[in-house]
């Protein structure tokens, strides 16, 4: 075994579980906090209405109390995540003279202990003058009368994207396949709701949080406090799950930085599961308006996609999501022409943003939604309308109408993958049976096809090697579940031919790297694995230099190798007992002013496009409108697995993310604003029982624009699994004339679909024709 051979994804294990396993390592709230207030938080119990006054004597006059602060005490200007959006749509961080959502943040109570700043925020009286009606449906909020939440021309519209109506778009086409395909409102739920610490240092802060990355939180906290940002350090320790949920900083944790600063102490705040699910940013929430034409021989001639949008009452990232559909809208498909419009709206609801695809799932959804109804009204197996229309591997690198450049995938043979997988034709024949004996337990076969985009915005990664041999490796990402230690060290390892286990891994603090990008968008394996890499690489030909003279041999002749003694290092190629270890090395070439470390700002040369295919068999009783899902397959093209544990964990986790939007996930509101989902009572997410074993697989084909040649995986099942549910409810539903059932597939929704379809008895119901 060579050296290089010990560092291969295949032979290591996830370094991150043991400590979660022992219990030993370190969340927010296991930190040391003893000088610290606490803060709670005063929320609108109203989703849109104008605050008459706050009078905090009740809660000021409380023992233990330490201040109540208003945003007439904070002064903080309206905040905007997104430089895209309108300043006028900006978000107050403590609202002053309007509410427009159910738990916008009004005042924050500071005390000496958790308990005595929730019962004061509870006797801080809030006077407001509710509205006489609210924006809460999306569709609605656009209509001229709609309750506009911001006095502006545009009403409750945020943006809009439309490059004009293409009218002869259909003219080839044999057939149109129309549909109108929405995505509920979901919340992100991570299994640690957000926390925070923030002490004042110096002129600056000193912060520990809960995020997807640290220099993000300091570059917001530092704009909203006026502060330098090289004057905020932002450190996380683990964290408990992210999503996207915590891509951009809680305006918790930003107004918790303003009260550090304004009270010259340390505070902290942690969120409770209500507040977590009612004002983390949500996700999803897209109404795809879809025509698709086909031609007679079944290919696609033009695609038209309305996207409306709901972006909450503050935009946020909200406009960014349907931008990130259209990029999307072909999927693995030749599609000729796109005529692409959306439509970003404001409601009375909590503000949406990226949550585990951020617009992937969505596109896809409405796209492979609308592939399976055409195949039905074409009369062709989806599989073989699927197969017609992909993109093949000669035609790569491909680029589709929406300004994607695919660099490479093996879509059609992904497809039969998942087929072959899911065992299509024995439940294709297993289905004919039940349906000719008029089973009322009906089985459907259900398949998404997808293309989704890694993040590829600069990430800086480095590597040192000490005196003492001691390899060390940082990132501008954070891993908060992905197992970055054991992807990145395996990258690294494999460069220096040393164990995976040998290589030591750093993230979570701002202090240690100037800048970094910070997780999300499917990116860490790609972005840091490449930035690792190449850093290693650079360390590498420096030692290989310092090597060359030390042994009086060629540089090219130096490779890793392994002293008698198991020290790992450098050497000449077939004389093992040459080798250097990198202690020495390092020290040498630190006597020559040159140590052994590189820095490297990674930027690929081209966008990397993950993609694959999967296949879902569900049991639907049609006399009570449970799905229930049998099987599900994923196979996914993440690029070279760098790690295979690590990818198959991000498949499973992908898939039960998407499948519990299939089935169970919803973030919903009441007609004047109330939130109706706040606790794991309400917001159904489902756990291991509720599931089934999933089969993966990976097409493991090497990305050309990437440094290892790894795409991304986090987000695919997310993307895919909910429309091949999806599908595979409608499909054991077809023989009854059931066309579409919205998500989630909850049982009273199916039910209806089924009655609406078919309002017979359910012992009349047809075996294999449904109504015409």
């Amino acid at each position: 075994m060579t050296p290089g051979d010990r560092a291969r994804g295949a032979e290591v294990g996830r370094f991150e579980d043991e400590g979660l396993l022992r219990g030993t390592t370190r969340f927010v709230r296991d930190l040391r906090r003893d000088d610290c207030a606490h803060v709670a938080y005063v929320r609108s119990p109203v989703a849109s209405g104008r605050i008459r006054s706050i009078c905090t004597g009740g809660a000021t006059a409380v023992p233990g109390v330490v201040a109540v602060l208003t945003a007439a005490d904070l002064g903080l200007a309206p905040f905007s995540y997104y430089e895209a959006v309108p300043d006028e749509l900006a978000r107050p961080p403590l609202a002053a003279d309007r509410v427009r959502m159910v738990g916008e943040l009004v005042a924050a109570v500071v005390a000496d202990t958790a308990a005595v700043a929730v019962d004061a925020a509870e006797l801080v009286e809030v006077d407001i003058e509710p509205t006489d009606s609210v924006a809460v449906d999306a569709r609605r909020a656009t209509d001229e009368d709609a309750p506009a939440l911001f006095d502006r021309p545009e009403g409750n519209v945020v943006m809009r994207y439309d490059r004009g109506h293409v009218d002869d778009l259909f003219d080839l086409a044999a057939h149109v396949e129309r549909g109108s395909y929405p995505n509920q409102r979901l919340a992100s739920a991570p299994m640690e709701p957000c926390a925070a610490v923030v002490r004042p240092a110096g002129d600056g802060l000193d912060v520990w949080a809960t995020g997807q990355g640290v220099h993000t939180i300091r570059q917001e906290l530092a704009r909203i406090v006026g502060l330098d940002p090289h004057l905020v350090r932002v450190r996380s320790p683990a964290v408990g799950g992210g999503f996207g949920g915590r891509h951009s900083t809680p305006i918790e944790i930003l107004v918790l930085g303003a009260v550090a600063r304004h009270l010259s102490r340390a505070v902290t705040w942690e969120a409770t599961r209500l507040e977590n699910l009612l004002s983390m940013v949500h996700g999803r929430a897209q109404d795809h308006t879809v025509e698709m034409g086909f031609d007679d021989d079944g290919l696609i001639v033009g695609l038209r996609v309305h996207n409306l949008a709901d972006c909450g009452a503050y935009p946020h990232f909200g406009p960014l999501m349907p931008f990130m559909s259209r990029k999307l809208a072909c999927g693995p498909y030749r599609v000729p022409r796109v005529d692409y419009s959306w439509t970003a709206v404001a409601t009375n609801t909590n503000p949406v943003g990226p949550y585990r695809g951020a617009g992937q799932p969505e596109a896809t959804n409405g796209l492979e939604r609308t592939i399976e109804n055409a195949a039905r009204s074409l009369g062709l197996d989806p599989l073989d309308l699927r197969r017609r229309n992909m993109v093949t591997p000669a035609e790569m690198p491909f680029t589709t109408p929406t300004g994607l450049t695919y660099d490479g995938g093996r879509y059609a043979a992904a497809l039969d993958r998942a087929a072959e997988l899911i065992g299509y034709d024995e439940v294709r024949a297993e289905q004919v049976e039940r349906r000719r004996q008029g089973d009322t337990t009906a089985l459907g076969v259900g398949f998404a096809s997808y293309v989704s985009v890694v993040d590829t915005s600069s990430e800086l990664g480095s590597v040192e090697v000490g005196d003492d041999g001691r390899i060390a490796v940082r990132c501008g990402t954070f891993s908060h579940g992905q197992a970055h230690r054991t992807t990145v060290t395996t990258v690294v390892a494999g460069i220096l031919g040393v164990a995976a286990a040998d290589v030591h891994y750093g993230d979570g603090d701002s202090a240690a790297l100037d800048h970094g990008s910070g997780t999300g968008g499917s990116r860490s394996a790609m972005m840091a694995g490449g930035a690792a890499r190449l850093a290693a690489e650079a360390v590498l030909d420096r030692a290989r230099t310092v090597a060359a003279r030390l042994l009086e041999a060629d540089p090219a002749d130096i490779v890793a190798s392994v002293a008698g003694d198991g020290t790992s290092g450098l050497g000449v190629v077939g004389v093992p007992t040459s080798t250097l270890g990198w202690d020495a090395l390092a020290s040498a070439a630190a006597a020559d002013n040159q140590p052994l470390a590189a820095s490297i700002d990674y930027e690929p040369t081209g966008m990397a496009h993950p993609s694959g295919t999967h296949a879902s068999v569900v049991e639907v009783d049609v006399e009570t409108g449970l799905v229930r899902l049998r099987s599900h397959v994923a196979v996914d093209d993440c690029g070279t697995v760098l790690n295979r544990p690590v990818v198959e964990g991000q498949q499973h986790g992908g898939s039960a993310a998407g499948v519990a939007q299939a089935l169970y996930e919803e973030v919903a509101y009441d007609d004047r604003g109330n939130p109706r989902s706040v606790t794991f009572a309400d917001y159904l997410m489902p756990s291991a029982a509720e599931l089934t074993s999933f089969t993966t697989a990976t097409m493991d084909i090497p990305s050309p624009v990437s440094a290892t040649g790894a795409k991304g995986i986090g987000e695919n099942g997310a993307i895919a699994a909910p429309t091949s549910v999806q599908n595979a409810a409608v499909d054991a539903l077809s023989h009854l004339g059931v066309t579409h059932v919205d998500l989630p597939l909850r049982p009273e929704r199916v039910w209806r679909a089924i009655r609406a379809a078919w309002p017979g008895e359910p012992r009349g119901w047809p075996g294999q024709a449904g109504p015409s």
